[in-house]
């Protein structure tokens, strides 16, 4: 009798999980006809990567090694930009053809990957407490409220530990209602001998890093309006030692070199970093073996008053966070169109302990005219969208 009930178990698994990708479809999508329109935009110059430069930096300094918050790393516009779904080419299709043709992919990890996304979008219960964020006390509350309600949500890997070094270490999720044990330890990333220092939230097994940014009131552009708005954000024309951007491109780097050395056989390299701020995200990526710095405009977490999730921001983090399933890196673009970030020569001088000596863990600490980063105030960029995308 067990080995007729096994099958049958399996048929019935198989069976609901068929369900939810129809219910998405008939229920989901006939509510949110504008679906496709937040797909479609990653082939747009609105959800563009610019490429950035390094100039002055101190991530070789020959007599010190600096803390992330001590990093000077000035960074420079090429005024090339490509569309984000050039390193999710795969990952785009799949779910483009699951909007428009209701192909569900073959593929088990891929069909698994797309259920995460579509059983997120249907659970508005949980997407409900993020209407919270704004009323975050510190900095601490807001990662542990995005981290519950959103990054483990969207990812294949759902743990994640918190930097415990943080004074304000809650217990409980700021909605109050208990999602499961909160893990705070060290977070310690890099050599002494070079960048280094502590991540605010690292997510396990999915490896992305994420860094909570300060607070500025700023002019940018929405990347679901394209229109000019002030809020309180981060600075993005801030290239001075310790500010958000600097951090958060020093952590990406240190982040991305780590990953290639405990992974040396990964195909891809374009490793991210998820930036984050009470009213939105930016992502950040690095790719330590061509010598690449990209990164993104602000992704705002709203689309409207009340409260409603923005849904271009939650493919992205679905796409981000999945990254080491879903990222194609460079295999769709001719790498002589895309220009060097010069990392590997600002760092020449202790290059090989970037590649071969950083570490995670008991890592030690020792002290020691603006252009706008934004993709979309970059004036005449060279927009790059892959041939398969077209």
């Amino acid at each position: 009798m067990a080995s007729c009930s096994e099958p049958l178990r399996k048929k019935q698994k198989t069976e609901r999980d068929e369900d939810i990708f129809t219910t998405f479809h008939d229920v989901y999508l006939s509510k949110h006809p504008f679906f496709t329109d937040a797909l479609l935009k990653f082939k747009q110059e609105i959800t563009a990567l610019a490429a950035y430069e390094i100039g002055s930096c101190n991530a070789a300094d020959p007599d010190n090694g600096y803390s992330f918050t001590k990093a000077v790393c000035t960074l420079r516009s090429t005024k090339h930009t490509f569309a984000f779904a050039n390193f999710f080419v795969d990952a785009f299709n799949m779910l483009k053809n699951f909007i428009v043709k209701k192909e569900i992919p073959s593929d088990i990890q891929m069909k698994l990957t797309l259920e995460l996304l579509i059983r997120y979008l249907m659970n508005d219960e949980i997407q409900e407490a993020l209407s919270q964020t704004k009323e975050c006390s510190d900095e601490t509350e807001l990662t542990v409220l995005l981290a519950f309600h959103l990054f483990s949500q969207l990812s294949t890997s759902p743990y994640f530990i918190i930097d415990n070094r943080k004074a304000n270490q809650p217990k409980v999720c700021p909605c109050r209602k208990r999602h499961g044990r909160i893990i705070y330890g060290d977070t310690s990333i890099g050599n002494v001998d070079v960048w280094h220092g502590y991540l605010d939230l690292i997510m396990e097994g999915s490896d992305v890093i994420v860094d909570t940014l300060d607070g500025e009131s700023e002019i940018f552009k929405d990347v679901e309006s394209a229109v000019e708005v002030k809020q309180k954000h981060f600075e993005m024309t801030d290239n001075s030692a310790g500010s958000s951007l600097v951090q958060v491109a020093a952590e990406t780097i240190v982040y991305s070199f780590y990953y290639k050395q405990i992974h040396p056989d990964h195909k891809n390299s374009l490793i991210p970093c998820i930036g984050v701020s009470n009213i939105g995200l930016i992502f950040y990526f690095y790719d330590s073996v061509n010598d690449v710095l990209l990164g993104s405009t602000h992704f705002p977490l709203a689309s409207s008053n009340p409260f409603e999730l923005n849904l271009t921001t939650v493919i992205a983090l679905w796409f981000v966070l999945n990254h080491k399933y879903l990222c194609n890196g460079f295999s769709f673009i001719e790498m002589k169109e895309v220009p060097k970030a010069n990392f590997v020569d600002a760092a020449k001088g202790k290059l090989d302990i970037y590649k071969r000596e950083l570490k995670r863990g008991q890592v030690g600490t020792r002290r020691g005219n603006t252009t706008s980063l934004d993709p979309l105030l970059i004036v005449n960029p060279k927009f790059t969208l892959a041939p398969e995308l077209e």
